[in-house]
């Protein structure tokens, strides 16, 4: 196959399939399974084609008879959201194509005219000849991919891989759409509804499935509980989030290509509210208490190296975490997360960014020292900080007092102090309202 036949227009199919982005029960049902354009907008698609050559006042009219098209449409309704997923689409492209009126140097300027396609939510992009000898299988046909001598594509977004022959028959939408549009994991345990919700057809490609084992046969998917035909679903295993949440189990489960890629996708992402799933988790789970211990400390240091010039002038907080959400919350959790705290790896990432924020507060920084708090009890000249082991803070006042002093007094002095002031002003506006 030469590059002279793969030229052509760059397509957007909005013909984004609805079977995995939702639900089960969205995925079983006729019109989601469905991978056709709506007949609604069979009539627009030639209209709403995306050339890499495009000007841009073709782009323009492009978007203005899509915005008609999404005002056309009923509030909610599946067609609306495929046109607003293709608006998208058409403005982003509008905008880099201006920047590359202005910059000869643009990416756009020195690609080819094939070497980017948008199909159902995936940014394909044309891969090199001789790229790589490590072998390769189409996520579509999944046969193998002659990297050699083959033309290929692969999504930015999700490492989906397909020969350029099989471009035009891709029914799975991009792993990466699908989790930006749930937002979160199936939390329900391998929510099986049965075959016969699926009408004995793969809840992909909708090939007619086989009770027996043999070419055909159903294959479960632990992660959704749906079946699916042997070319969705490799056998391909993977922590399951829900079973870790639930029973925090790590053991490796069967799952289908669309689910294996969406879990890929989000395993970084922080969507796990551990506290809100399930929050005996942590009576049960010493690796878990800790954890959050550790965090509420973190999460006390950065509001010191906030608001610190020299931990700002240095950026120490982005230099040192390169995970941010364990610093900026202590209840989201991603799946890697979990993953790494079952193994112990977090642990010593974590005590890492500790060593490192305590010696700037406490040692180094002249500002952050200053900022520090003395025991009103005992009036020990020792700086105290929040995050410290043996501090306790008064919640009430925000005052830091040592957890043996606190315990031994069992009032804050602080409050008493501050209740007296406010009832001495009170009873002198009562003194001079009396006087009037």
């Amino acid at each position: 196959m030469t590059m002279s036949d793969l030229e052509g227009e760059i397509i957007v199919d909005v013909s984004l399939q609805h079977a995995s982005s939702t639900s089960t029960v969205s995925v079983v049902s006729e019109d989601s399974a469905n991978g056709n354009i709506p007949s609604a907008l069979e009539a627009e698609e030639l209209q709403l084609a995306l050339n890499k050559e495009a000007t841009e006042e073709e782009l323009l009219k492009a978007i203005a008879r899509c915005k008609n098209l999404v005002l056309e449409t009923d509030n909610c309704s599946v067609e609306r959201k495929w046109l607003v997923r293709h608006l998208i689409e058409l403005r982003l492209r509008l905008q880099e194509c201006r920047e590359a009126a202005v910059d000869p140097e643009h990416p756009r300027n020195k690609s080819s005219g094939v070497s980017k396609r948008t199909i159902k939510g995936h940014h394909f992009v044309l891969q090199p000849l001789l790229r790589s000898t490590t072998s390769r299988y189409c996520d579509h046909c999944t046969a193998s991919i002659w990297c050699l001598v083959q033309a290929w594509y692969e999504c930015q977004d999700c490492n989906y891989c397909c020969h350029y022959k099989c471009m035009s028959s891709i029914l799975r939408v991009c792993a990466h759409v699908v989790t930006s549009e749930r937002g979160a994991f199936e939390m329900e345990i391998c929510p099986e509804v049965g075959l016969s919700a699926q009408r004995y057809r793969c809840a992909e490609c909708r090939t007619l499935l086989q009770l027996k084992k043999g070419y055909n046969e159903a294959r479960r998917c632990d992660y959704n509980g749906l079946y699916y035909c042997p070319d969705c679903h490799w056998g391909g295993l993977a922590v399951v989030p829900a079973r870790i949440v639930h029973n925090w189990d790590f053991s490796t489960r069967a799952v289908c290509q669309a689910s294996l890629q969406q879990l890929q996708v989000a395993s970084n992402r922080p969507i796990i509210n551990l506290e809100a799933l399930n929050p005996r988790l942590f009576s049960f789970v010493h690796e878990l208490n800790l954890l959050r211990r550790l965090r509420n400390d973190l999460h006390g240091m950065r509001k010191y190296l906030l608001v610190c010039r020299l931990a700002s002038e240095d950026h120490l907080l982005w230099k040192e975490v390169d995970s941010p959400h364990l610093i900026e919350n202590t209840n989201l959790y991603s799946l890697q997360d979990l993953v790494n705290v079952h193994s112990g790896e977090l642990f010593i990432k974590i005590q890492t960014w500790i060593d490192s924020f305590t010696k700037h507060i406490k040692v180094t920084c002249e500002i952050c020292k200053g900022r520090g708090h003395i025991c009103e009890i005992c009036s020990n000249d020792e700086a105290l900080f929040p995050f410290d082991a043996n501090a306790l803070t008064c919640q009430r006042c925000q005052g830091v007092f040592h957890k043996i002093c606190f315990g031994r007094k069992d009032k804050c002095p602080r409050c008493i102090r501050l209740k007296d002031r406010e009832d001495q002003r009170k009873s002198i506006d009562c003194d001079e309202a009396e006087e009037l």
